[in-house]
């Protein structure tokens, strides 16, 4: 009984590293120790203490917004690299590609291809959205990871900062 135990427990740490891994991690797999960029994961708890303390009292619809934004968020890993910015950058462009039948582009700056924005869906959610931005002039990268359950009207409220229901 005790090895079957302990054989589901190993089983069960192995299960989340084959199919939970978001890009955020994998990036920093492939690239983080040999070029030195930074990766903080901010949980919707420490999301909601940060837009609590940036809240207007006055403002209940700014509330409702943050609430709603919460509720179908499971985290946010931002990476930040200040040196090699490119180059990080094409290699994300590169691990996307990798995984292009898990990601699917969402929006691209055309003028310098410098922004870039990837879904993974389930059906019509949005389990994962990934942004790339390059600032070629600052050597700066920033990836931007949200996991979650985010539905049409999450995403039209990310993009537009505003509530409504259609």
């Amino acid at each position: 009984m005790r090895r079957v135990l302990c054989l589901l427990c190993y089983i069960a740490c192995l299960i989340p590293s084959a199919w939970g891994q978001d890009f955020a991690t994998k990036f920093m797999e492939q690239c983080g120790e040999k070029d030195k960029m930074e990766c903080q994961t901010v949980s919707p708890k420490m999301m909601e203490k940060v837009m609590d303390i940036l809240a207007d009292p006055d403002k209940n619809e700014d509330e409702e917004v943050q609430e709603y934004l919460l509720s179908k968020l499971k985290s946010a890993r931002i990476i930040t690299a200040d040196r090699h910015a490119e180059k990080l950058f094409r290699k994300a462009e590169s691990l996307i590609e990798k995984n292009k039948n898990r990601f699917s582009p969402l929006a691209e700056d055309s003028a310098g291809d410098h922004n870039r924005i990837f879904v993974r869906r389930h059906d019509d959610v949005v389990r994962e959205l990934v942004m790339l931005q390059l600032s070629p002039g600052k050597d700066l990268l920033t990836i931007v990871d949200l996991t979650g359950e985010m539905d049409e009207k999450f995403m039209k409220l990310l993009s537009s900062g505003e509530l409504k229901d259609d």
